[in-house]
Parts: C-alpha cells; structure tokens; sequence
C-alpha cells in the first residue's frame, strides 16, 4: 500500500511545536493576569486563541510570523 510523503520536514514540526508551546506560555500569561479582571482577560484569552487557530500549520512562513510576533507582543506579559 502506497503512503504519500507528509507535507512536513522534521524542522517544519519543530517550528510548529515551539509556535504551540509559545501559545501556552501566552494562555499562562493572560490566566495569571486575569485575576482582576475576568472578562478582559477571557475575551483576550479566546481572541489569541482564535488567532492561533487560525494558521495554517503547513505554511512555514505563517507558522514564523505567528510564532515571531507572538514571541515579539508579549502577549501574555501585555
């Protein structure tokens, strides 16, 4: 039986993979801040997770920009 090649290189899974860890560090953050202000925070918690949902995980350079630009806005420390 014939398997076709997976669109991923093993860097291309490992660039995903920090991207998902970056997003939990991200999630952490907004929780922790969150304790003031519950709403604020769920609303900004559901919209960077709608972002993040939204990157197509077989487009290396989205997979770069979202994980630079998540790295680069501190989301969760702002």
């Amino acid at each position: 039986m014939y398997q076709r090649p997976s669109l991923w290189r093993v860097n291309d899974a490992v660039l995903y993979d920090a991207l998902r860890d970056e997003a939990r560090v991200t999630l952490a953050g907004l929780l922790v801040a969150g304790e003031g202000n519950d709403a604020s925070v769920a609303n900004r918690i559901a919209h960077a997770r709608s972002e993040l949902h939204e990157v197509n995980g077989y487009d290396r350079d989205e997979v770069i920009a979202k994980l630079n630009t998540t790295r680069n806005a501190g989301l969760a420390r702002g």
